[in-house]
């Protein structure tokens, strides 16, 4: 099956709602939504950065994550089954738009866990931790100089080849979707998890 590209602004619910509903227009129900849509572009000390490009990471990384969410969710409830899956990120220092935001969506994670259980609802949730993936959000970190002076262990990660790759997340990811349980819900998994213990 082929799949889908759709361009949309998640930070604003009805570009949210329209390519929820051109998905299942494609596809039919959603089963699985993996949340990784991501900004990371304020990088400074809080004394020095730009709101503007701060609230902007906040609110890719959190009302992103919240807006998906709730455009999906109320199908899975109703079905009573489906996955959701969140993608965390570092707390770097110089980022602290993006740290506030990630935190945020973990934060978020954690109550909706909790608040799915109080529902009686089998609807599982799940955050990932890829670890340092090489894209352009990455690059950036590591190209310029802000990047440089702020997180300078990107750049020494990119030089030493000590990053993951997308598809390390990604067979990770297709792992737990074969063996997800309500009572895993909540678990956060990295490349490395092994699940046989859980």
């Amino acid at each position: 099956m082929a799949g889908l590209a759709i361009p949309a602004d998640v930070t604003q619910s009805e570009q949210v709602a329209a390519l929820v509903r051109r998905t299942r227009q494609r596809f039919g129900q959603i089963d699985i939504l993996f949340n990784n849509a991501g900004s990371f572009r304020s990088i400074a000390g809080v004394w020095e950065l730009n709101e503007k490009d701060w609230w902007n990471d906040v609110k890719v990384n959190l009302l992103g994550g919240l807006l998906m969410i709730r455009h999906i969710l109320p199908s899975m409830m109703q079905r009573d089954e489906g996955l959701i899956i969140n993608m965390d990120g570092g707390r770097p220092i110089g980022g602290s738009g993006y740290a506030c935001g990630k935190a945020g969506l973990m934060e978020l994670t954690r109550v909706l866990v909790e608040e799915l259980k109080t529902a009686g609802s089998h609807v599982m949730v799940f955050s990932a931790g890829p670890g340092l993936v090489r894209t352009e959000m990455t690059e950036y970190q590591a190209d310029t100089e802000a990047g440089r002076k702020w997180i300078p262990s990107t750049r020494e990660c990119f030089q030493t080849g000590q990053v993951r790759q997308p598809e390390d997340i990604a067979q990770k990811t297709l792992r737990l979707v074969q063996c997800a349980r309500p009572e895993m819900s909540g678990l956060h998994y990295e490349p490395d998890t092994d699940f046989s213990e859980e």
